[in-house]
C-alpha cells in the first residue's frame, strides 16, 4: 500500500514537473525575444494540426499555433523564431509530408532579398502557398474499379512488351528527339505560365459576353460570321480577278523598284558631291546669319526708299502709258530708221571724217565773218597756164605738148611770160612780178588758204 502511495505520489510529481516544462516552452515560443507570428491562407490545411513544425532549408524555424475558417480558406497562424527573419513580400508557405505516416510540415522561403520585407499585418495570400500531394490522397483516388483498370493497363502492357524489348527501345529511341522537343516546348510553356495565365484571364471576359444572354450572343456571333462568309462567296469572282491580277501588278511593282534601285544608283554620285556641301552647312548656315544680322539695319532703313520709289512709280505711270500709247508708231519710225542706222554704223568712219572736215573748212574767220577753207593740191605750172601769156610746157616724158587752158577762160596768153627754161638769154625780163617761183607758190598758196603746194 505504502508502494502504490510512493508511486502515485511520484506519478503526481512527473506530471506537474512535465505541464510545467510544456507550460514554459510554450511561453518561450509565444513570447521569447525576436519572436514573431505570420498568417498564411490555404486553399486547404486539412493536413496539418496544432504544433506542426515550420522548417527553413530543413531547419526547425517555428510552429503552427491555430488554424481558423475564413471566406472559404484556411487562415493558419504560425509562430517563427528570429532566424526565420526577415521575411519578404514573396515569401512562400508549402505544406509538405514528413513521412509516410501522414504526418506534415511546413516549408518556408523567405522570398527574394530585392522585394520588400512582409508586412506582418497581412496575411500571406494563397497564390503564394500550396501543398504537396499525400499518398493518401493518392490511394484515396484508386479506388477498388480504378485500381482494377491500373492492374488489367499493367498486364496488357506487360503482355504487349514480352518478346517486343528491342522493338520497344527502337520506338523509344525514335521518340527522343519528339520527347526532348516536348520537353523544350514545355519548358517554354512554363517559362510562358505567366502570359498564358495572363492571356486566359483576358479571354475570360471575352467567354463570358459570349456566353451571356443564354447564348443569344454567341447566336449573334455566328450568324455575322455567316453573313461575312456569304458576302465573301457572292464576291468570289471579284476576288478571284483581283488575285489574278495581283502578279502583274507584282511584276510592275518589280519593275518599278528596279528602276527606283537605277535612280538610286545614280542619285548616290550626286549625293556624294554634295556631301562636301551639307558638311559645310553649318559654316553656309553661319554666314548666312551673319548675312541677315548685317540686312537688318539696312531693310529698317529701306521703308523711305520704298516710299520714294512708290511715287516716282505713281509719277511714271502716265509716262507709261503715253510710251504705250506711242508704242506703234514709235515701232513703225525704229523700223524705217534702222537702215540709215545701219549704213551709218557701216560708213561711220567717213561720216566723222566729213564732219570733221567740214569744221576745219569753217572754223576760220577774218575781220568781216567766217571764210571757207579749201585744201587743193596745184602747181605752178597749172596756175601760169591757166593765165593769158601762159605758154606750153613740155611734158615730163619729153614731149611739147603744151597744158591746156581752164575751162570757161578766153584764150589770153601773152600777158605772162612763160617761166624760164634755161635757155633763154634774157631770162629776167620774162617774170614780170619780179618774184622767185617759191614766192609765188607761198603767195598762192596765202590768196586761197592752203598749208603749201606739192610738186
Amino acid at each position: 500500500m505504502r508502494f502504490s502511495r510512493i508511486r502515485v505520489l511520484v506519478t503526481a510529481v512527473c506530471v506537474v514537473l512535465s505541464t510545467t516544462a510544456a507550460a514554459a516552452g510554450f511561453a518561450m515560443s509565444e513570447g521569447g525575444p525576436g519572436a514573431a507570428t505570420v498568417v498564411a491562407r490555404f486553399e486547404s490545411a486539412a493536413p496539418l494540426i496544432t504544433g506542426n513544425q515550420v522548417k527553413l532549408d530543413g531547419v526547425v524555424v517555428g510552429e503552427v499555433l491555430e488554424m481558423h475558417a475564413r471566406d472559404g480558406y484556411a487562415d493558419v497562424l504560425m509562430q517563427l523564431d528570429p532566424q526565420a527573419q526577415p521575411l519578404h513580400r514573396d515569401a512562400r508557405f508549402t505544406i509538405r509530408p514528413v513521412s509516410l505516416l501522414g504526418e506534415r510540415y511546413v516549408d518556408l522561403e523567405r522570398g527574394s532579398p530585392s522585394a520588400p520585407q512582409l508586412d506582418p499585418m497581412q496575411p500571406i495570400p494563397v497564390s503564394q502557398t500550396g501543398s504537396n500531394v499525400g499518398l493518401d490522397q493518392i490511394l484515396n483516388v484508386l479506388d477498388k474499379p480504378t485500381g482494377e483498370g491500373l492492374a488489367f493497363l499493367v498486364t496488357t502492357l506487360g503482355e504487349g512488351l514480352r518478346g517486343n524489348g528491342k522493338n520497344a527501345d527502337a520506338a523509344i529511341r525514335a521518340l527522343a528527339p519528339a520527347l526532348r522537343d516536348t520537353q523544350r516546348f514545355t519548358e517554354v510553356l512554363k517559362g510562358q505560365n505567366g502570359l498564358l495565365n495572363n492571356l486566359v484571364e483576358r479571354v475570360k471576359p471575352v467567354t463570358k459576353a459570349v456566353a451571356a444572354d443564354d447564348g443569344k450572343a454567341l447566336d449573334r456571333l455566328v450568324g455575322a460570321a455567316d453573313r461575312l462568309l456569304a458576302a465573301t462567296s457572292a464576291q468570289q469572282r471579284a476576288l478571284d480577278s483581283t488575285l489574278a491580277k495581283l502578279p502583274d501588278a507584282l511584276r510592275s511593282a518589280r519593275t518599278t523598284l528596279a528602276r527606283l534601285a537605277g535612280t538610286a544608283e545614280q542619285t548616290t554620285p550626286t549625293l556624294r558631291a554634295m556631301r562636301p556641301v551639307t558638311d559645310k552647312l553649318s559654316t553656309i548656315s553661319g554666314e548666312l546669319m551673319r548675312f541677315s544680322d548685317a540686312l537688318d539695319p539696312a531693310l529698317a532703313t529701306a521703308e523711305p526708299v520704298l516710299r520714294r520709289a512708290e511715287k516716282l512709280l505713281d509719277a511714271a505711270a502716265p509716262v507709261s502709258a503715253d510710251l504705250r500709247a506711242a508704242g506703234p508708231g514709235l515701232k513703225k519710225s525704229l523700223s524705217a530708221a534702222r537702215p540709215i542706222v545701219e549704213r551709218l554704223t557701216a560708213n561711220r568712219d567717213q561720216v566723222f571724217n566729213f564732219i570733221r572736215y567740214w569744221a576745219l573748212a569753217t572754223n576760220g574767220r577774218d575781220g568781216l565773218s567766217h571764210y571757207l577753207r579749201v585744201n587743193a593740191i596745184v602747181n605752178p605750172d597749172t596756175l601760169t597756164g591757166a593765165l593769158p601769156g601762159g605758154a606750153p610746157k613740155p611734158a615730163s616724158d619729153g614731149g611739147d605738148t603744151a597744158t591746156p587752158p581752164l575751162p570757161g577762160l578766153p584764150d589770153v596768153s601773152g600777158l605772162l611770160p612763160t617761166p624760164d627754161d634755161g635757155n633763154s638769154a634774157d631770162a629776167d625780163t620774162r617774170n614780170p612780178t619780179g618774184l622767185t617761183e617759191e614766192q609765188e607758190s607761198g603767195l598762192m598758196n596765202f590768196l586761197v588758204g592752203g598749208s603749201g603746194t606739192e610738186g
